[in-house]
């Protein structure tokens, strides 16, 4: 069961970095770095591992989701969103949403197959974006 606490009830720290992933908007996905280079722009001396913190802290609220996508660099972090996949360049890194969620049948059939007790799910793609695609072709 995930901790209760209102985003009214944020630390103001916390709060800000919420803010700012929710500001970013669907689809966006920003790093711990690109977090904290806004959040230090709009509040001069906030340290490294007080972004760092408040992100574990946001996900562990269940108010951000955190993405790790294999081959990533680092973890990012974007609003909560209905179910999607993410799909990562290997040629120029972008990570993108794709619109595909596992069928609920797969995940109930799966759940009973091996008697797990599944709570969420991820789904990473990889390859070349269209425009890396693109660039690429004879």
């Amino acid at each position: 069961m995930k901790p209760q606490l209102a985003e009214a009830d944020l630390p103001k720290n916390y709060r800000l970095l919420y803010d700012l992933v929710q500001e970013s908007g669907p689809g966006r996905h920003l790093t711990m770095h690109d977090v904290y280079v806004e959040a230090s722009r709009r509040r001069p001396g906030i340290g490294h591992s007080t972004v760092y913190r408040g992100l574990v802290r946001l996900r562990e609220l269940g108010l951000i989701s955190e993405i790790l996508v294999p081959g990533a660099a680092s973890a990012t972090y974007e609003p909560l969103a209905p179910a999607h996949a993410h799909f990562r360049c290997t040629a120029c890194e972008r990570i993108e949403d794709v619109d595909y969620a596992l069928p609920r049948r797969l995940l109930r059939t799966l759940a009973e197959k091996y008697g797990f007790a599944i709570t969420g799910e991820s789904l990473a793609l990889e390859g070349r974006c269209a425009a890396c695609a693109r660039s690429a072709a004879p």
